[in-house]
């Protein structure tokens, strides 16, 4: 039989349990549970705000896919569903669950509305990054889409206004070892007598409220005006070391030291002709995609082609290969992991991002013109539309939900918003 002192421990089992063992619980929920735990009590809210447990929500958010489409302007926040789960079953009964295989489903854990008409360029633990630009004004926006928080940026000054950009790129990350958020800027003017482009970087420190000029280092030219890749506080574009000719080369930026290396890309694939190639992350690693088109014979791999030889270039089918590597972060190794033969629909697509790839070899991929397409490995199909997204055309961008205020930034002007979910 319970005693009176033990029916009151019950009811007040949390009051009686360190703040340290209460952040471990509760870090290890759904982002919205920990949503509904801030309306239990004031202890908690005040709790659920602190740096230890904003930091322990962090390091276990269960990482998805923000997936950005139209009509209306609209933000999904999307998680994988494992079908080994015992409740599987009981979850694909909800609309929010879409079924695009037999073995694979997604759920919409959060759907947004964009508050702004902007497109998101990037995501760092849970803040996302946008860019809204047009005639009249180009702002510069971090989001926190959980807690309806955003700062608009100072916007960077043009070194020579009377001169236009050929190239104005921008990433956005967390440095390794302090934590700082930055905003990076790599842009080219284009001189008016053409001598070339000079590339320049600008970086802003979330909280610091003024942009610094950092060196760029060696001349390199960006194959795409293309948002750099944030890996273990780095950002990552793909460049030529020539005016001419592919992207072989990689451009890492620190952002603790602020200091640009290049490392070389994965190699062309045997005889084929490569006419796009993408940089994402892919399983915590930094990752290539290639479209490559047959040439000739593809027992060959050990010659390279290169795009700068017109001659090569003959009439090309629509259909070719895509390729998928992984890179080993501490040698800048490259393993091929993943290769779709046979896909059609590659003429005049440039750009292909794998989202995820299952551990049976299935994957989920995007299209550089917003079409996620599936293939199967089992059927070696590749099924074109995924009809989740209903027709949209989206742009995704790796997500994990985050509690992370921008109100801790110092020198922002913070701006709340209200109820915006659909």
């Amino acid at each position: 039989m319970k005693t009176g002192d033990n029916s009151k421990m019950g009811e007040d089992f949390f009051k009686y349990l360190p703040s340290t063992i209460i952040i471990n619980i509760l870090s290890r929920l759904p982002t919205r549970a920990v949503m509904d735990c801030k309306c239990v009590c004031k202890p908690w809210l005040g709790l659920l705000t602190t740096p230890e447990f904003v930091n322990s929500h962090v390091s276990r958010s269960v990482p998805g896919i923000a997936v950005e489409s139209c009509s209306p302007h609209s933000c999904k926040i999307i998680e994988f569903v494992d079908e080994l789960d015992p409740n599987f079953d009981k979850k694909c009964s909800s609309e929010a669950i879409f079924k695009f295989d037999e073995k694979h489903r997604w759920e919409v854990t959060f759907n947004f509305r964009f508050p702004f008409d902007g497109y998101i360029i990037s995501s760092a633990n849970g803040l996302i990054f946008l860019r809204d630009f047009g005639f009249d004004h180009d702002d510069l926006i971090l989001w926190n889409p959980i807690t309806r928080d955003y700062i608009k940026l100072p916007c960077p000054r043009q070194t020579s206004p009377k001169v236009r950009n050929a190239l104005d790129n921008f990433g956005f990350g967390v440095s390794g070892t302090t934590g700082l958020y930055k905003v990076v800027r790599v842009f080219a003017e284009t001189p008016q007598r053409q001598e070339g482009f000079k590339n320049a970087c600008q970086v802003y420190t979330v909280g610091t409220g003024t942009w610094r000029n950092v060196p760029f280092g060696k001349p390199l030219r960006f194959c795409d005006d293309t948002r750099g890749a944030h890996l273990n506080g780095n950002l990552y574009w793909m460049v030529a070391k020539r005016t001419k000719g592919f992207c072989r080369w990689i451009s890492c930026f620190d952002l603790e030291t602020e200091l640009f290396s290049t490392f070389a890309a994965p190699p062309p694939r045997g005889r084929d002709i490569l006419f796009g190639r993408s940089l994402c992350v892919l399983r915590d690693c930094l990752c290539v995609s290639d479209i490559s088109h047959y040439r000739c014979d593809l027992s060959d791999k050990d010659e390279g082609c290169d795009l700068s030889d017109k001659d090569e270039v003959c009439d090309l089918p629509n259909e070719g290969c895509v390729i998928v590597w992984l890179m080993k972060e501490d040698d800048h190794s490259w393993t091929k992991i993943f290769v779709i033969p046979d896909v059609e629909r590659l003429a005049g697509i440039g750009h292909i991002w794998p989202i995820i790839i299952f551990e049976n070899g299935d994957a989920l991929m995007e299209w550089d013109d917003g079409m996620i397409f599936y293939y199967s490995n089992m059927t070696e199909n590749v099924y074109y539309e995924i009809k989740s997204i209903e027709g949209h055309d989206p742009s995704t961008i790796m997500y994990s939900s985050s509690f992370v205020s921008l109100k801790s930034f110092a020198m922002e002007n913070v701006s709340s918003l209200a109820h915006y979910e659909l």
